[in-house]
């Protein structure tokens, strides 16, 4: 035992999935130590129970005595008699393969903190010492490399495992550094004195080097608007798969997943495909959380509890105006150009538009019942709630020409989002409801309280129409030209008929996946699930569904769906197509290429 709170880790059984890990816990005056593990991550506010995964948990002295451990609640455990130091031992079953949790397979070990590592609460409320972490590479025969931000000390290698030593200052650090031990690809490049770590788990045929290239001007351009990030090091720390999108936020990484062969592979051409820009849209989303969010945050989250939901209405500020930015600064640096980001921006209205909810769900209650609402999305949500990132999105793009207008064109939203880092994010000070309105009041000198009012408080549409039109944009709808179409491009080829469903081919039919309130489906007495089988005489497929409903000739058509083994026959009612799907085009381009740069005047 020593006199530092150390953890230690090893991927145990890469068959079974199973870390093992050690607490050695120092003597102290606690004769009662209790252990607990978050339930929730932070940046994904959704109770995870992660606690599900902690098996054969145990204590013992520094003799080796067992000590009874009682379990208190579901994440909760209690030691007595732990004044002259413990060891707490425990299995973490890690087969979660997301950016929240802990995979362990052949290819690689990854872990976050709050699945793997128990607070160990009275010396965490009380304690100023260091922790230590002891992680073990067991697989050097692999040739399995560390990736991590925590801050290593030494590396000691012995008998065929190499053991790496961390230290970091307390619990709250030591969870917010995740961990990928494996056989990786690793790349690393500076950029105004930070360097930048792209990590690619297992083996890729992606072009590494065209990558870190890309995003290096992405990484300056968020340096260049916050003067620089409290860290020297960054790590972009991707776990690649077959199938799969998701990007999670921490101080000094992010933890990405991403499909293989959607990256760009050697001696293919310079030019970046939707599926490339998705990339890096998500480094550049997760990037700047490293300062909307991980420091500049809400009022609660600068000391939350992670055994609970922390409810908060701001969240259309961390994920709406970061989502705003992550395109943005690809249009920006010049790697899309300003045509291919007006598709994005109608790509956001499209999704806005056909999103129903919006009439129903403030952005700030969308924040509020993330917990129970936005990260619990079934077949009916689009027609109850917002999204607070797609919403958040374009109340920042109105807030910005909100402020150019109201300042003449002195302010925008990157002076604001400066003042929030200086005034917050450097102070780790907690940002209140209305900090928007009060920064743009007090250094602007901009009341800005009756725009948003309407726009975080109520369900009313913005004009944006009528706004974009001062940065060089006019907005166009037309209906959809297919069950994909998202969104931002002009077509002639459109529907002609509504439907209101999305579906799949499924045996003799199309399955109803989702639908909107009032649609023509679901007038004829449809309902999520139903197996739509024929329109009028003829068998329906995805493929000829809309071209049967596009020339019918009569007020009505007959429908036969097969819902849980009985035939049902509906009246499908033939309506026009909804104008609901929006595109822009740049009527300005010195307008729009001038906005686009960020350009005020000073």
């Amino acid at each position: 035992m020593t006199d530092t709170l150390t953890y230690h880790i090893v991927p145990e059984n890469l068959a079974e999935h199973v870390f093992n890990v050690k607490i050695s816990i120092p003597a102290s005056q606690h004769d009662v130590i209790h252990l607990s593990l978050p339930a929730w991550i932070p940046g994904s506010y959704m109770i995870r129970d992660f606690c599900q995964n902690i098996h054969l948990i145990e204590a013992r002295s520094p003799t080796n005595e067992k000590r009874p451990i009682s379990q208190i609640d579901k994440q909760t455990w209690l030691v007595r008699n732990a004044a002259s130091g413990l060891e707490i031992s425990y299995q973490v079953y890690a087969f979660d393969l997301s950016v929240r949790g802990a995979y362990l397979f052949d290819e690689y070990a990854f872990f976050n903190g709050t699945s793997t590592f128990l607070e160990v609460q009275e010396f965490t409320e009380n304690s100023t010492a260091p922790i230590s972490v002891q992680i073990v590479n067991n697989q050097l025969a692999r040739n399995w490399q560390m990736c991590t931000s925590l801050k290593q000390q030494s590396i000691v290698e012995s008998q065929g495992h190499a053991t790496h030593h961390f230290s970091c200052n307390d619990y709250q650090e030591l969870i917010d550094h995740p961990v990928l031990l494996g056989l990786v690809e690793k790349h690393t490049f500076e950029v105004a004195g930070t360097r930048f770590h792209l990590v690619f788990s297992g083996k890729t045929e992606a072009d590494v080097e065209r990558i870190c290239n890309d995003l290096k001007p992405l990484c300056k351009h968020h340096l260049d608007l916050f003067n620089g990030l409290p860290e020297n090091d960054y790590w972009f720390i991707t776990l690649l798969c077959e199938d799969g999108f998701g990007g999670l936020e921490h101080r000094a990484s992010t933890a990405l997943m991403f499909p293989r062969f959607h990256l760009p592979m050697r001696c293919e051409s310079d030019i970046i495909p939707e599926q490339y820009q998705q990339f890096l849209s998500l480094c550049s989303h997760e990037l700047f959380h490293a300062w909307n969010v991980k420091r500049i945050k809400p009022e609660i989250m600068i000391s939350p509890d992670l055994s609970s939901e922390q409810y908060m209405e701001q969240l259309w500020i961390y994920e709406g105006f970061t989502s705003l930015y992550d395109d943005l600064s690809l249009a920006r640096t010049k790697l899309i150009s300003a045509q291919s980001y007006a598709e994005i921006l109608g790509q956001n209205m499209t999704r806005m538009n056909r999103t129903q909810g919006r009439h129903k769900q403030t952005v700030t209650q969308s924040s509020f019942e993330a917990w129970s609402k936005f990260y619990k999305q079934d077949a009916g949500s689009h027609n109850h709630i917002v999204s607070y990132y797609n919403k958040g999105t374009i109340i920042a793009l109105a807030l910005d020409i909100t402020l150019r207008q109201l300042s003449n064109n002195r302010y925008s939203i990157d002076q604001l989002m400066q003042l929030l880092w200086s005034q917050y994010g450097k102070e780790n000070t907690g940002t209140a409801n209305d900090v928007i309105q009060t920064l743009c009041k007090e250094h602007f000198n901009i009341d800005i309280s009756g725009f948003l009012n309407i726009a975080i408080y109520t369900t009313m549409d913005l004009p944006i129409d009528t706004m974009i039109q001062s940065i060089g944009l006019k907005l166009n709808l037309r209906s959809r030209t297919s069950v994909d179409d998202k969104g931002g491009k002009a077509s002639k080829e459109t529907f002609k008929n509504a439907f209101g469903a999305t579906f799949k081919d499924h045996g003799s039919g199309i399955v109803l996946q989702t639908m909107s309130d009032g649609s023509p489906i679901v007038q004829a007495g449809a309902q999520i699930g139903d197996v739509m089988i024929a329109m009028g005489q003829w068998q329906i497929n995805s493929g000829n569904l809309q071209r049967l409903l596009d020339n019918q000739r009569t007020s009505t058509v007959e429908i036969t769906l097969l819902r849980q083994g009985r035939i049902v026959i509906g009246n499908l009612p033939i309506q026009s197509a909804i104008y609901d799907t929006v595109y822009f085009t740049i009527e300005n381009p010195n307008l729009f290429d001038t906005w686009i740069a960020g350009t005020v005047t000073l």
